[in-house]
């Protein structure tokens, strides 16, 4: 018999008691994580929670289902304070921050049901860091919108339960999420009908849609699984036009709120590392105000540098990189900044700029007020004229140029 329907905050309350006793849990836990995000770890907005806990609801609620599904935001949960962009969406779908499952809720790591866990990813197809190294054989699926890591094996049942592998491009996960959850979404609404619940779920998603493609208008990124997904969404949630470009207000406004932080909580807001071969990391920091607000906050570039060098010092980097978004005069612009701090990050730094610059459209910034060159340290501060081209295009370079 599949789970009576309960409400999203009901759900989360059940995910955290299975948790806090999984031992009298009776089948294997199954984790839906979404992408890592700030710390020391792999991330974006509002993409760790929501396209996970979307996912996890519909999957455990399916008329057919006989699993429950554990949504995790693959953050610690003082983390959750660097992202106040939760707020409004979680305030319309009556939930709170204290309310989402995080890292901090996992049992130990010796404990026997977290050792035969399932793990299915949601908006990245391989899992990072030292969850990885435990669990990486024991992923059975997962739905996103990356390059290919060829992580996942193919084969992916486990037991009787097979899980999707969906590795797809689209402007927003929560999309591919919509469209492999749709017949399940639909078989619930009308087993067991709740408007109102219905109306949450759709706010949850369609916010991490309109973030994702900008309303739909970034023609760069958006795609018919977009558009698709938020038709169906809005028949469920009952918002028009304006109603998306005010909920979308809400969440910018939200998110560019930085000025209570300090200078590593806004670098690890929206933060991401990859460990390439030979164990060579790089890590992307994107940040919502411009380069000259963050000196300005410490009031001294050398103090902004030394500050950025203990950051990724703690964080064992090869190469360092701060990607800016600003608005000036209604124009929409990015800065990157990339810090090679060993020999072997300068000789990556060099060949990413020489192979990006024309991609990326990359103009010296400020006449070159930030740059540094050693033999054993390289730094370059670019406008990046290609603005279409956000850290989901930018990062993969960094990494191709540190493999080649």
């Amino acid at each position: 018999m599949p789970l009576p329907r309960a409400s999203l905050s009901s759900f989360l309350t059940s995910a955290k008691s299975i948790l806090s006793n999984p031992s009298k849990h009776s089948t294997p836990l199954t984790f839906i994580i979404g992408n890592e995000s700030a710390g020391k770890s792999y991330p974006c907005t509002l993409h760790p929670p929501i396209p996970a806990l979307l996912f996890a609801y519909l999957r455990t609620y399916a008329p057919t289902s006989r699993t429950f599904y554990i949504p995790l935001s693959n953050i610690p949960r003082a983390d959750l304070s660097l992202r106040p962009e939760l707020i409004p969406v979680l305030t319309r779908a009556n939930l709170k921050p204290s309310d989402l499952l995080t890292l901090s809720d996992l049992p130990p790591r010796s404990s026997p049901e977290l050792k035969h866990a399932r793990w299915v990813l949601v908006d990245h197809n391989a899992l990072q860091g030292e969850l990885g190294k435990a669990y990486g054989g024991n992923v059975v699926g997962c739905v996103d919108h990356h390059d290919e890591e060829h992580k996942i094996p193919v084969s992916r049942s486990s037991g009787d339960i097979e899980e999707p592998r969906i590795v797809e491009k689209s402007g927003s996960c929560a999309s591919l999420v919509v469209r492999y959850c749709r017949s399940a979404w639909d078989g619930l609404s009308l087993e067991q009908a709740d408007v109102e619940g219905d109306k949450e779920l759709a706010s949850l998603a369609v916010a991490a849609i309109l973030v994702d493609t900008q309303n739909l208008t970034a023609e760069s990124k958006t795609m018919e699984v977009d558009r698709e997904a938020v038709g169906y969404l809005q028949r469920k949630w009952g918002g028009e036009r304006g109603d998306r470009e005010g909920y979308l207000g809400e969440i910018t406004t939200a998110k560019e709120d930085i000025g209570g932080l300090g200078l590593e909580d806004i670098f690890r807001k929206d933060y991401k590392q990859w460990t390439e071969q030979e164990g060579f990391n790089i890590g992307v920091s994107s940040v919502v105000k411009d380069l000259g607000y963050l000196i300005k906050k410490t009031k001294d570039k050398g103090k902004f540098f030394d500050i950025l060098r203990e950051f990724a010092s703690d964080r064992e980097l090869d190469v360092c990189s701060i990607m800016t978004t600003s608005h000036e005069e209604g124009a929409f612009r990015r800065e990157l900044l990339v810090w090679a701090l060993n020999e072997k990050g300068v000789e990556a730094a060099k060949k990413f700029e020489a192979s990006s610059r024309e991609r990326l459209g990359l103009k010296k910034w400020n006449e070159g007020r930030l740059d540094m060159d050693s033999e054993k340290e390289w730094r370059r501060c670019w406008w990046q004229q290609r603005v279409e081209h956000s850290r989901k295009q930018v990062a993969p370079l960094l990494r191709a140029a540190i493999n080649s």
